[in-house]
């Protein structure tokens, strides 16, 4: 309908769960690598809660997608309360069975089932969705199946997918040894203001058309009247394109968001905030200064073409890991983990937050100067490793490496005399360092090795031998 006037290539804003429109805020980066936590941990039960439209399923399917190939994964989609038995729908969810079996035979064929696969090296793990209608009975049917899991291997692990009365559920008296067993438990938040523009933008970029067709005041709109709700963010942009094509606006303003959004909040089916602000900006004159000139750039992981080129990682965001689920050596790890993939802003944001805490805090930084280095960000990475270098409590393991970084990232930007520096100061220090002492002779082969290395007033008097003689002096 818009597209073509928009020049879209396909509708951003569409209610079908589509992967390649997926955007994932920091919270729900945080809910997924607690899910992955759970998994490699082997967490009998896991509960994901968020209210609707907040992106649960779109998780659990890009669980499925992602892991589907390591273990046998089976979604039950519709299982309710008023049902006699979940297992049938769990043999159905896994291909196990078309057929109503008896109570006796469906167990008999589930347990034969996960003990085949556990002797294949496989785990076999239920997610229910919308688990908050299952109702205790059926959550008891679940609790008595993980019993299936002997002393020594674990076969099933399960993940309960639900809105916020599914933590009610739980909450009961009765439901005290179910909830005993849930290892791994986390609530999805809302987008806040800043991500809800990211994921306008994203959607946008993805379909085609231009990340600044909306607004920074438009966006900010839509965040007010959805609570940064993805499933109603879709719909409140999808009614301003329709309304902006009608007017044949070029741009999406406020006005025109307000507009759009009036006629559906009058009939009060589409749950939106701010139904007073509406009335007020439907009657103001347009603000034909309201076009945007600081779009948000584009960053490598969250924008799939992108520029290489990451923000500063002091400007990212850090979620706070005072409830944090996850302990601190798995987010480290993670955070390195993606790095390695490639996924360099998520590893960013992800090492920013265990960077919080003392013993990670040199690591960390070196891991996120090394994610900047990988984006082609030299001068980012360097400003990381020589912070790095002053922190205090570094340590003499960690010095080395961090100045073998450095040295490397001096290199790649054209730094060659300073790289020099560092390469022979390494190998004079741990002659066997990896290839620093090949490194500082390729650099420059006409000198001799350690040659630079001088006393007292014939210090060479970059910044690193100064750095290096006031350390000296405080040890001694």
């Amino acid at each position: 309908m818009y597209e073509s006037f928009y020049h879209l290539r396909s509708k951003p804003f569409t209610l079908l769960q589509d992967n390649t429109f997926l955007y994932a805020g920091s919270t729900h980066r945080m809910a997924y690598s607690t899910l992955e936590y759970g998994l490699t941990n082997e967490a009998a039960f896991m509960v994901l809660t968020g209210e609707p439209g907040i992106g649960k399923t779109s998780l659990m399917r890009k669980l499925v997608a992602e892991h589907g190939g390591k273990h046998l994964i089976g979604l039950v989609t519709n299982a309710r309360y008023d049902i006699e038995h979940i297992l049938p729908w769990v043999l159905l969810s896994l291909g196990l069975s078309k057929r109503q079996l008896d109570p006796i035979e469906a167990h008999s064929i589930f347990s034969e089932f996960l003990n085949e696969e556990s002797r294949k090296q496989r785990r076999v793990i239920l997610i229910i969705d919308e688990a908050q209608s299952l109702g205790t009975d059926l959550l008891e049917e679940l609790r008595l199946m993980s019993n299936l899991n002997d002393g020594k291997t674990l076969k099933l692990q399960i993940i309960l997918s639900g809105q916020p009365d599914l933590h009610k559920l739980l909450e009961r008296i009765d439901m005290t040894q179910f909830a005993q067993r849930v290892a791994v438990d986390y609530h999805l938040e809302p987008f806040s203001e800043t991500e809800t523009g990211q994921y306008i933008r994203y959607r946008l970029h993805v379909a085609g058309g231009s990340l600044s067709l909306f607004t920074n005041k438009a966006c900010a709109l839509v965040h007010r009247l959805t609570r940064g709700n993805p499933r109603l963010i879709n719909q409140v942009c999808d009614m301003a394109l329709a309304q902006g094509m009608a007017k044949q606006a070029r741009i999406i303003s406020s006005k025109i968001v307000a507009q759009a959004a009036f006629g559906r909040s009058k009939r009060k089916i589409l749950p939106l905030a701010s139904r007073e602000e509406l009335l007020v900006l439907i009657n103001q004159p347009e603000d034909t200064s309201e076009g945007d000139a600081d779009v948000p750039q584009l960053s490598p992981s969250e924008w799939q073409t992108a520029s290489p080129v990451l923000e500063p990682a002091a400007t990212h965001p850090v979620a706070s890991t005072e409830h944090s689920p996850l302990p601190d050596h798995f987010l480290y790890a993670r955070g390195v983990e993606m790095r390695k993939e490639g996924r360099l802003k998520e590893a960013i944001d992800l090492l920013n937050l265990v960077g919080q805490r003392t013993p990670y805090q040199v690591k960390a930084s070196v891991q996120i100067g090394l994610c900047q280095r990988a984006a082609g960000n030299h001068l980012g990475a360097l400003e990381i490793f020589r912070a790095a270098l002053q922190d205090a409590s570094i340590s003499k393991t960690e010095m080395i490496d961090v100045q073998y970084f450095l040295a490397r990232t001096l290199e790649s930007a054209g730094e060659a005399e300073e790289a020099v520096t560092l390469f022979r100061r390494i190998a004079h220090t741990v002659p066997q360092y990896k290839d620093a002492a090949y490194r500082a002779n390729r650099l420059s082969p006409n000198q001799k090795l350690f040659s630079i290395f001088v006393r007292g007033d014939e210090a060479s008097g970059s910044w690193f031998e100064r750095l290096w003689s006031r350390k000296n002096k405080q040890a001694a």
